[in-house]
């Protein structure tokens, strides 16, 4: 099975070796887009062009049964000799995607270079014209932006103060930009693109200035909370689940453009737990001063004044921190990569399992009560009484 750090370890390597290279696919991993191969038909004269490739990994990170095809411009490399030399490569031991990707490179221009026929690569000179006066009109701009292209002319990255985003030529009319990766969060980089490269450099530039203050609010978070989720908070991250207790924690989402005001707040845990905090959120939230930090805020919410340390090696019976598995899927994450957030109100007990696993287990019983979207059942460990929302 592919993990998410293998693959966007995986991920930062291609992006460096191969910039047109794209993971479209996690299930099952596949890798898709161009390959830039030099030809060289003498000694003075070298040209790159585009080969199209599609590279199927279903039993990543394993070469076992990967498929591989390449765009009908090139059908002479579906010869024989050429297939025998590619699952000759694929069956080499330890070998990463960017390494193998490499040396399907050198193979394709050794085969272009011997071949009668050549790969035509369209050329719209006109395009490229005008992207390169728009290239100069950006870098000439005042700005601390940091523009980076690659040698094809169709990948550009911008990027500021750790922020970066990367963004794919192609044929839109209207915004002839695609994100290919970025570490802004989730929709801020569409607000990002523009047809000129100039105003989407101007633009980027002030998007990072309006999330620093966001940014601000979360450190202070990381700095005095114990974060359960996201394990490894970066930029992109507008949400942090705090660790209160055994028995519960507190998922806040804020406003990347109004950080101070009331975030969405979810508890997960055990009924009575989370029935007492809702309690004392409602009884405060209209004490919420934006003009104060978030973490002041929340401390006046929760009527928790001082947030629990982080805690590293705590055994089993310590509660809900301590084994981060479901108990019923036996996995951390569920596959939406959500941690599980419902704890059995048994403080005997006290398993704790995503909503999904929950309300599937509980679905399998026709006696189990449905009340206001809610399903009744027990608790598949100790039976005491336990619910959750319906899950489709």
């Amino acid at each position: 099975m592919a993990t998410k750090h293998n693959l966007n370890y995986n991920y930062e390597e291609i992006l460096k070796c191969h910039p047109e290279m794209i993971l479209i696919s996690e299930s099952p991993v596949t890798w898709q887009g161009f390959l830039l191969v030099s030809e060289l038909y003498s000694t003075m004269n070298i040209r790159c062009s585009r080969v199209k490739v599609k590279l199927v990994m279903p039993n990543y990170p394993s070469f076992d049964k990967a498929r591989i095809s390449f765009g009908k411009h090139i059908a002479f490399l579906r010869n024989i000799g050429f297939s025998r030399e590619v699952k000759k490569s694929m069956k080499t031991q330890q070998k990463t995607v960017s390494l193998f990707l490499s040396q399907l490179q050198l193979l394709i221009g050794k085969y272009i270079h011997n071949t009668s026929s050549k790969v035509c690569i369209p050329f719209d000179f006109e395009s490229t014209t005008n992207f390169l006066h728009d290239i100069k009109a950006a870098l000439q701009n005042q700005s601390d932006v940091q523009l980076s292209c690659d040698r094809n002319l169709s990948t550009i990255k911008l990027s500021l103060r750790e922020i970066f985003l990367t963004l794919q030529r192609c044929k839109d009319i209207d915004i002839p930009w695609k994100v290919v990766s970025s570490n802004m969060p989730e929709n801020f980089e569409k607000i990002v693109l523009s047809k000129n490269l100039n105003i989407m450099t101007t633009k980027f530039k002030w998007q990072v200035e309006i999330l620093e203050r966001a940014w601000e609010q979360l450190k202070e978070i990381d700095e005095n909370c114990w974060v359960i989720d996201p394990p490894k908070p970066n930029k992109s991250h507008m949400h942090r689940r705090i660790h209160l207790s055994q028995s519960i924690s507190i998922t806040i989402t804020i406003d990347p453009v109004a950080p101070t005001v009331v975030p969405t707040i979810q508890f997960s845990g055990s009924d009575n737990e989370v029935k007492r905090q809702m309690e004392d959120v409602s009884n405060n939230i209209h004490n919420w001063n934006p003009d104060y930090n978030i973490l002041d805020n929340l401390r006046m919410l929760l009527n928790m004044y001082t947030f629990p340390e982080q805690q590293d090696n705590l055994d089993d019976s310590q509660g809900v921190i301590s084994n981060r598995e479901c108990g019923i899927c036996f996995s951390e994450t569920s596959e939406t990569d959500e941690l599980p957030n419902k704890i059995c109100n048994n403080y005997k007990c006290m398993k704790y399992f995503h909503s999904v696993c929950l309300s599937k287990w509980l679905q399998t019983n026709a006696t189990n009560q449905v009340v206001f979207s809610h399903i009744y059942g027990n608790c598949p460990h100790c039976k005491e009484d336990i619910s959750c929302p319906i899950e489709c």
